[in-house]
């Protein structure tokens, strides 16, 4: 008998053993989120643990894979690549060097351009698309050398695509690792598991 439910959550746990913490190592996703999440992560992981259990994020994991998968088998002429890591080391104002890293969805290489895909999935298309998808995107083309990044959502109500080809520069990419203002956006603390012990929680 094949316990596929039990193939799906390993899976998201192989995926959280990728990405453990690094000392000195910031993710593309630390530029646009709270800067306490990387702290709190690092003191208390367990209280992360039941993302892997979420059905709305394995459902956002399993719409990614297959996009990739299809824009990979489809779209021809291009050089494709799924999953792609990066990473590039920055100077902050202190003198200390750190690496940023990242990982695209996507990877589009031909007729003499480097893009690529962010794919996200949402509840709903209302404010699409979102402020901190956009400076994920930016941080994309800073960290990848890229000439643009298209964000494709995915949601109940539509499928849309934008262009992002503004990027970030070293001196905003060490300003946004060095800022202490928590959250970032004042929506994040309704989606965080953090909130239940974070003094910067914000009540909207």
């Amino acid at each position: 008998m094949v316990d596929l439910v039990s193939i799906i959550y390993e899976y998201s746990r192989r995926e959280r053993e990728r990405h453990k913490r690094e000392e000195g190592v910031f993710w593309v996703t630390d530029l646009v989120r709270c800067p306490l999440k990387r702290v709190y992560e690092t003191i208390y992981p367990e209280l992360s643990l039941r993302d892997l259990f979420n059905p709305r994020l394995i459902v956002g994991t399993l719409v990614h894979r297959g996009v990739e998968g299809l824009v990979k088998e489809l779209l021809t002429g291009f050089k494709v690549e799924v999953e792609v890591e990066g990473s590039r080391r920055v100077l902050l104002s202190d003198g200390s060097e750190v690496e940023v890293r990242g990982r695209l969805d996507v990877l589009i290489v031909g007729n003499g351009s480097r893009e690529a895909v962010e794919v996200k999935t949402a509840r709903s298309d209302k404010s699409i698309p979102q402020r901190h998808h956009v400076d994920q995107a930016r941080a994309y083309n800073w960290l990848f050398d890229l000439d643009r990044v298209y964000l494709l959502y995915i949601t109940p109500e539509r499928i849309s695509q934008y262009t992002v080809e503004d990027r970030m520069n070293d001196a905003e990419v060490a300003e946004r690792i060095e800022s202490r203002r928590a959250p970032r956006y004042q929506w994040e603390c309704s989606y965080c598991n953090y909130s239940v012990l974070c003094p910067s929680k914000v009540v909207t």
